[in-house]
């Protein structure tokens, strides 16, 4: 291979990248093209990329120039040919997913319901306020429809998508900043209650089906469950290649005992990618909201702030230490060396100024269990904890209404912490069925993360909050059908925006 050949596919690499954060598909086609082909003709082998530690490649993304459209294909996310019809009326569910334009969209949307073209003038209406009125979603459509056409209609969610890009690019930190979000784990996928298509507004693959994306060494396909080791690889595989160091599994405590398998998954899940490249580590998210619920026996009643010990004694071996006995120590996120527990207020744990004492006393436990005294940053929620090394608001919406660029700030010991919410659209999940107001929270895109990520430019620490929450509906990670300004982002949208602002590959 000619030296000219190599800084071609090189180009075609870079090319590649730009595709990948691009919403067209006729943009991968281009570069299909250019890039199917060295100048001279001949087709660009993949054999001479330089790969290694220092490269930021891993073994599976360590590809120059596709030879041919269906590698592209395997590498870019490519949307499905525009919807045309034809326009009848659907004998099931309406399929919410429809047509890519925002135009297509209405016209697909309103033949399933009424089996006829709708008038000009309503595709003209929807199609404006898609683009226009950032609280209006495709499922208020849908539903606005069914309601003037009299009709009780189910839905579905098809998947606008032809390819589903692996994602295994190791990241080569070019900031100063470490970057974790909150990663739940709650999903009982496939089905309800949290795991119903109707309960968010965007669908990760595997909910209702098992998808090859979440396959694992076991298993060629799996759902979106923490009983499936896939889940896992897949999540902190897409993470590590958004650019981020850490996530903090959202741990209520019954769901990480030992018998139940999902701290191990995700320790198994781990030790693989350390033999990809490493680059992920976890901390702990302690949710305290399943206290006194009824959830769970070992989590009933909810332990009582002011007994500083039996409190301490509770919440420690439910929570902190049975976690950290399952995650190997290489694979913890630390801070200066101690391992980061952020410990939130669900309120269900009282009375509140009981809690610094409380947090000082499982700090001493964990110091005799592990040997290291962790750092716990802890939410603000119990008051000022002296106990604390950092503080947090969970809410950063409600904390900063008015800006929405919403971090919040802290600093210790020399370190700066920050902490946002970038998204939300929890309707579905609050009130089912609804048909979403302006009243509403709702912020669909990537402008606030984006706006997050600038203005922490200079933080040590910033957690997102959350990567995938599907309910909540502040998750940025892999979805099939975000959809913004009457056009499909891509499903790694947020994920590259992230990359963009962390890495230098």
């Amino acid at each position: 291979m000619s030296g000219g050949d190599r800084k071609w596919g090189v180009v075609c690499r870079l090319l590649e990248r730009l595709v990948r954060q691009s919403r067209s598909s006729a943009v991968g086609l281009v570069v299909a093209a250019a890039c199917g082909c060295g100048p001279s003709g001949d087709v660009v082998p993949d054999a001479d990329i330089v790969i290694g530690p220092d490269s930021g490649l891993s073994m599976s993304s360590a590809i120059s120039a596709p030879s041919d459209q269906a590698d592209l294909d395997a590498s870019v996310f490519m949307q499905r040919p525009e919807w045309t019809g034809p326009c009848m009326t659907s004998t099931g569910a309406i399929d919410v997913n429809l047509g890519n334009s925002a135009e297509s969209f209405v016209q697909a949307a309103y033949c399933q319901i009424n089996g006829n073209e709708p008038s000009s003038a309503v595709v003209a209406n929807w199609a404006n306020q898609l683009r226009t009125a950032g609280y209006v979603r495709r499922v208020d459509v849908v539903r606005s429809l069914c309601q003037q056409a009299g009709k009780a209609c189910t839905l579905a969610y098809s998947d606008p998508w032809t390819t589903d890009a692996p994602h295994t690019e190791t990241c080569t930190k070019k900031t100063g900043r470490d970057v974790g979000a909150v990663m739940m784990f709650f999903f009982t996928c496939p089905g309800p209650p949290n795991c119903g298509l109707d309960w968010a507004n965007t669908h990760a693959w595997g909910m209702n089906a098992a998808d090859a994306i979440y396959g694992s060494q076991s298993s060629p396909a799996g759902y979106y469950v923490p009983s499936n080791e896939g889940f896992w690889l897949r999540e902190l595989l897409d993470a590590r290649y958004a650019g981020m160091q850490f996530v903090l599994p959202n741990v209520y405590g019954y769901d990480i005992q030992p018998a139940t398998g999902e701290a191990e998954n995700l320790e198994a899940a781990l030790t693989t990618i350390d033999s990809m490249g490493g680059g992920m580590k976890v901390g702990l998210f302690n949710d305290t909201w399943a206290w006194g619920r009824g959830v769970a026996p070992l989590q009933d009643p909810a332990p009582n702030l002011a007994d500083t010990e039996a409190a301490a004694q509770t919440i420690y071996n439910v929570q902190w230490k049975p976690f950290f006995q399952q995650i190997s120590k290489p694979h913890w996120y630390t801070v200066n060396g101690a391992p980061l527990i952020y410990f939130y207020n669900a309120g269900t744990l009282s009375p509140v100024s009981g809690a610094s004492a409380v947090v000082a006393r499982m700090k001493q436990l964990f110091q005799q269990d592990f040997g290291v005294t962790p750092f716990v940053d802890v939410d603000r929620g119990y008051g000022t904890a002296a106990a604390a090394d950092a503080q947090f608001s969970w809410d950063t919406f409600g904390a900063f209404p008015s800006t929405h660029v919403d971090v919040e700030t802290t600093t210790t010991g020399g370190l700066t912490f920050a902490n946002s919410m970038v998204k939300w659209d929890s309707v579905g999940r609050d009130t089912p069925g609804a048909i979403a107001t302006a009243t509403m929270r709702i912020f669909k895109g990537p402008e606030i993360l984006s706006q997050v990520l600038q203005a922490t430019a200079s933080a040590s620490v910033l957690l997102v909050e959350t990567w995938n929450d599907l309910g909540e509906g502040t998750g940025i990670t892999r979805n099939y059908d975000y959809y913004e300004n009457g056009s499909w982002l891509t499903p790694d949208a947020f994920m590259n925006v992230i990359r963009t602002s962390q890495c230098s590959n």
